[in-house]
């Protein structure tokens, strides 16, 4: 009887996200907008702090300290395809872990299904990654790189992302309910993660042990995956055990992201 109270939950779920998905996009655009609503330039800020960002770096690395190109690839376009995967990554993640008390008000109201939420802000930080897509799609033109059919595969990782970004954000955003800490503690694995997912370097330059241990972490196979379908031009079916293992770990954790949700979310309206 449980296992079929869960299936017709699920369902439940999707049922409503088909018949109000009109008012679901709107309800993120909202949220999109309200991110910024204090400030005199509003949404702009929303592109204009990761392309200040994509520039600094820019200017540090190969203006300033003069990196050499990585692989006989122009550092400028060796690391934006990585880091537009990352700043979708953090924004999304870091946004939909406190999306339950951020929205406390709706959460408490029996007929809404706090399940949409998380996806919400994944949905919200979306519209940002879209346009930092055809940022690169642009800078790459300008190095004379034109488009092909490997930058259709980006369709495949960003399907990946979505998938990884789901399973972490119903875990933790629910683990949030009842700690303040988890936020703090997710915004330091994000900084510390930031400079350990091959970003601004190339994991090549590490001993082959250290690299195993990097390539532990899901977000490498992503980010290094966004840069195969715009610097390195390969496929992901030619790394089968990267694949294989990133799909474990994010199998993995929508199965506990959504066990755990399903298990606490009874207690959401009491505790906040």
């Amino acid at each position: 009887m449980e296992a079929k109270e869960k299936i017709w939950e699920e369902r439940s779920v999707l049922k409503e996200f088909r018949t109000q998905r009109k008012s679901f996009f709107e309800l993120s655009g909202n949220d999109f907008r309200a991110k910024y609503a204090n400030s005199l330039l509003g949404a702009v800020w929303a592109f204009a702090i990761p392309l200040v960002t994509i520039l600094v770096l820019w200017f540090v690395f190969e203006v300033g300290l003069r990196a050499a190109p990585v692989n006989d690839v122009p550092f400028m376009l060796f690391y934006i395809p990585a880091f537009v995967a990352w700043n979708f990554f953090s924004d999304a993640f870091s946004s939909a872990c406190g999306c339950l008390r951020e929205y406390s008000y709706v959460v408490k109201k029996m007929k809404f299904h706090v399940e949409l939420l998380p996806v919400m802000k994944i949905l919200s930080s979306f519209y940002v990654h879209v346009f930092f897509l055809a940022f690169s799609i642009v800078v790459f033109f300008v190095y004379g790189k034109t488009p092909d059919l490997y930058n259709l595969q980006v369709i495949y990782y960003l399907f990946c992302l979505l998938a990884l970004l789901l399973g972490l954000s119903f875990l933790f955003s629910s683990l949030a309910v009842f700690s303040g800490d988890i936020a703090n503690i997710v915004s330091v694995v994000l900084q510390v993660g930031f400079w350990a997912t091959p970003i601004i370097w190339s994991v090549d330059t590490m001993p082959s042990k250290v690299q195993y241990i990097l390539k532990l972490n899901p977000m490498f196979y992503i980010c290094n995956g966004y840069r195969d379908c715009f610097v390195y031009k390969e496929w992901f079916w030619d790394k089968p055990a990267l694949t294989l293992y990133f799909w474990a770990v994010t199998g993995f954790m929508l199965l506990l992201g959504g066990y755990a949700f399903r298990r606490l979310r009874p207690q959401f309206s009491d505790v906040l």
